[in-house]
């Protein structure tokens, strides 16, 4: 069904006399990993032929494949890695013309053969990467050869490869709008705030990000414009911060949430609901939804390849998290939340906790707990742009 959306979008750019691919990007639209324990295979499926370079690379061990730029409409197995020597791909845009696929190593390993090839008479080509099994010696020297052989790169002058990430952060509420009190009469616009300044001043000490806020004092910024915000900052992460209320009392915990239309569960539908009418209270009409048609497959796929960062994403912080701040149960949820909805910046929304329990309240309260909290998201975001900077 995928393939049969490229055909007739193909055809649509011939009808108009424009050569298919003149001005666009390569797209991959299928991939996935065979083997065992001593051998692996990794296949992924483009639309064009494509140039790649695939290398190993040590501490931590995997293999890195550089592609020029592509979009990403990977489905099926390319989410469910059997067991195999890899423990896991990401893949992603690096620059404005070039992408990456990271595979992670569950052993050493040496790469046998790597080739692309023509399958359907042409309609697709093929990558197919094999890896073998191989003691530590033979893979040491494979990374040194990789290292030795490559011939040194040009510098890049891409100006957003260059530049620094940007983390937006975005603390909820704000001005007129004070969200959640809690029973001690915390007030949620303060929380957020304060702990947005606290994660930014910890991420501020990596020389490659730049931390926005969306607001730095007590004012009111509307939904749109926090959006508006970090698509004109060219975000590379948004998150929003929050800590709300519920009526069910009892429930506590941080929850990390990532854009869905129809909503994980009836708590979370309901906390979006509420979260999308915050511009009422200022006086203003509610956010205007609007969904573009969508006319051209790039811009599809670019919102399929978001999606999967911030979900990429949202799992790292619970992994990263669960050590050091206490999570509801299903931490990872989904909902309709309008501040989610960039559709080029990976966006997740944070709930620290629930004011409407008091155990959260006197937590969230706590300058030692929120540095803790602060720290822990701060190892997320550093795990999500590691396999990035290896291209620098």
């Amino acid at each position: 069904m995928f393939l049969i959306r490229i055909l007739l979008v193909l055809a649509t750019f011939a009808s108009f006399g424009v050569p298919a691919f003149a001005q666009t990007p390569a797209i991959a639209f299928a991939a996935r990993i065979v083997g065992d324990q001593t051998r692996a295979r990794l296949i992924v499926d483009f639309d064009r032929k494509i140039k790649h370079e695939a290398y190993l690379l040590d501490n931590p061990r995997r293999i890195i494949i550089d592609l020029p730029r592509v979009y990403f409409g990977l489905e099926g197995e390319s989410g469910r890695l059997p067991k195999t020597l890899v423990s896991d791909m990401r893949y992603g845009t690096i620059s404005q013309k070039s992408s990456r696929i990271v595979l992670q190593l569950n052993h050493t390993v040496v790469i046998e053969d790597s080739r692309l090839s023509s399958v359907e008479e042409g309609r697709r080509h093929r990558l197919i990467l094999d890896l073998v099994k191989a003691d530590q010696e033979a893979f040491s020297k494979a990374v040194r050869a990789e290292t030795r052989d490559k011939p040194a790169k040009p510098k890049n002058t891409d100006a957003k490869a260059q530049r620094k990430y940007r983390v937006v952060l975005d603390p909820g509420h704000g001005g007129i709008d004070g969200g959640a009190i809690g029973g001690l009469n915390t007030v949620e616009k303060q929380i957020t705030l304060d702990f947005a300044r606290g994660l930014k001043k910890i991420l501020s000490k990596d020389a490659y990000l730049e931390v926005l806020l969306t607001r730095e004092d007590d004012e009111f910024v509307s939904l749109s414009d926090r959006i508006k915000f970090a698509r004109e900052k060219e975000g590379d992460l948004f998150i929003s911060i929050h800590a709300d209320s519920l009526r069910q009392r009892n429930i506590r915990g941080a929850t990390v949430y990532t854009l869905s239309q129809e909503g994980s569960d009836e708590i979370s539908n309901a906390l979006a609901k509420k979260q999308n009418r915050v511009d009422l209270i200022a006086g203003l009409h509610l956010p205007e939804v609007k969904q573009a048609e969508v006319t051209d497959i790039l811009i599809d796929l670019t919102r399929r390849e978001t999606k999967a960062f911030s979900e990429n994403f949202a799992k790292l912080m619970v992994v990263s998290m669960k050590n050091d701040v206490r999570l509801i149960r299903n931490p990872h949820r989904a909902a309709d939340f309008f501040v989610l909805k960039a559709p080029e910046i990976p966006s997740v929304l944070l709930e620290l906790g629930y004011l409407s329990n008091e155990g959260d309240e006197k937590q969230m309260s706590s300058k030692q707990w929120q540095t803790k909290a602060a720290n822990a998201v701060a190892r997320a975001v550093r795990g999500f742009f590691a396999p990035r900077l290896v291209a620098r």
